[in-house]
């Protein structure tokens, strides 16, 4: 069923607000940029342009008495009701802190660590990479993954071998080892243990897991033969139920892929691209078709189409999402977003270099990216991208925000002839982020 934009429009549209106004300098009356604006209730937020310009956009009517507040470094905060900025014709004046320009400056030149600082959590107790994840009331759920060990022994004995019988010797000695989990591992944040839930779950691989209402949506991805040696899509959606814990088939599912994206947002489940592969070394072929399924009906409909084919995973925020990287015959570098209100698709940035399966969150209207010793933040406003290293050579691991701080979990060790899956947790507290050396600074 195709949805129409103004069907699709009403699923997602709610009475909102926008604030546009001026911010200046006191004493100069020149506009000041980058100044962070905000209210508290809703986390709603903006910051001002180059010509001290900005527009908080609210999903919801602001009361006249509810508070609006400016900041940046180097000038005295201010805050103002909706109605008081309304009779100031949405001019704000920020007074200098002339006092503090010495402590201003030292702070500006304080030495900055080389490296994003985190801490090393419980290890999970089934190590994976290419599993689905989520984070509810304080838990974090990773379910399934793949548990493949890899070892190329015919190249590693090429090259540590000295006769051919040593080479004979070592290559019997296969460690390779493919298999998918089908465990429900559960994290408790506040007590840093795991457990493995007793339900009986499928084995997959490649797939998402999403919220609705206190359920868990475990959708596509893909499964082995008995054997190991065929793989299929998964068509079955499992939906677990956190409030009884109990299990339900959904036997149809038309978008069957692996490392596709999925959101929730309210009743619905959107999800978009993917690949499929049938055979172990068969080629790919990639999806961009994007579908809406609303959890309560059961329905599925059709939205509009991706701009390019390809595997891909992102997050929400607001009206948008924000597919990050991805692949298609190669990593690929492109941060876009797809407006939910108008249908419409658009390049907003670029990564330094292509990530074909990043680990990504975001908090309020910022985007965290991470992959194998790097980690960045998008700032879905200003269309900023900021570099940093991390000490963790981790590819294909998953990241989840809770709390001001990122968890980063599982994902798998590669170097020259090798492949395994790991089972470290992370935590890095989003402080960090102010008091570590940038790498670079992109703009679109």
């Amino acid at each position: 069923m195709k949805l129409s934009l103004v069907l699709f429009f009403t699923f997602f549209t709610v009475i909102g607000q926008n604030i546009e106004g001026t911010i200046l300098d006191a004493e100069t009356n020149q506009p000041i940029e980058f100044v962070n604006i905000y209210v508290k209730e809703g986390q709603i937020g903006t910051t001002s342009d180059g010509m001290g310009k900005f527009n908080l956009i609210s999903n919801s009517e602001l009361k006249s008495t509810q508070m609006v507040f400016f900041t940046i470094l180097g000038y005295h905060p201010k805050s103002y009701s909706v109605l008081e900025l309304e009779e100031r014709n949405y001019v704000v004046y920020l007074q200098k802190k002339t006092e503090n320009l010495n402590e201003v400056t030292l702070s500006g030149n304080r030495k900055r660590k080389p490296s994003i600082a985190f801490t090393k959590l419980a290890s999970l107790p089934v190590g994976v990479h290419n599993f689905g994840s989520t984070i509810v009331n304080g838990n974090i759920y990773i379910h399934g993954g793949d548990k493949t060990f890899f070892r190329h022994e015919i190249r590693i004995a090429l090259e540590n071998s000295l006769t051919a019988e040593e080479f004979m010797r070592k290559i019997q000695n296969n460690q390779n080892w493919k298999n998918h989990s089908d465990a429900l591992q559960i994290y408790d944040i506040e007590n840093d243990s795991w457990d493995i839930s007793d339900l009986k779950f499928r084995k997959r691989a490649y797939h998402r897991i999403t919220t609705v209402k206190n359920h868990l949506y475990i959708i596509g991805g893909k499964r082995l033969s008995t054997n190991r040696m065929h793989e299929y899509l998964d068509d079955k959606i499992e939906v677990l139920n956190l409030s009884d814990s109990t299990i339900q088939i959904d036997h149809i599912n038309p978008h069957q892929a692996l490392n596709f994206a999925a959101f929730s947002i309210e009743d619905n489940i959107i999800v978009m691209g993917g690949s499929t592969k049938r055979k172990l070394d068969g080629p790919k072929t990639y999806s961009n078709l994007s579908r809406l399924y609303n959890t309560k009906t059961g329905y599925w409909y059709d939205l509009p189409n991706m701009t390019t084919a390809k595997e891909i995973n992102g997050v929400t925020i607001g009206n948008k999402i924000y597919p990050i990287g991805g692949y298609k015959e190669k990593p690929l570098k492109e941060i876009e977003s797809f407006n939910l209100e108008t249908g419409e698709w658009q390049i907003e940035n670029e990564l330094p270099f292509g990530l074909a399966n990043p680990a990504i969150t975001s908090y309020k209207n910022t985007i965290y990216i991470f992959d194998h010793g790097k980690i960045y933040t998008f700032n879905t406003l200003s269309k900023r991208l900021i570099e940093f290293n991390i000490d963790l050579n981790i590819h294909e691991a998953q990241m989840l925000y809770y709390e001001n701080k990122l968890y980063i979990v599982g994902g798998r060790y590669e170097e020259r002839y090798k492949s395994e899956p790991l089972n470290g947790l992370y935590s890095i507290h989003l402080n960090e982020f102010e008091n570590t050396k940038v790498i670079q600074s992109l703009s679109k």
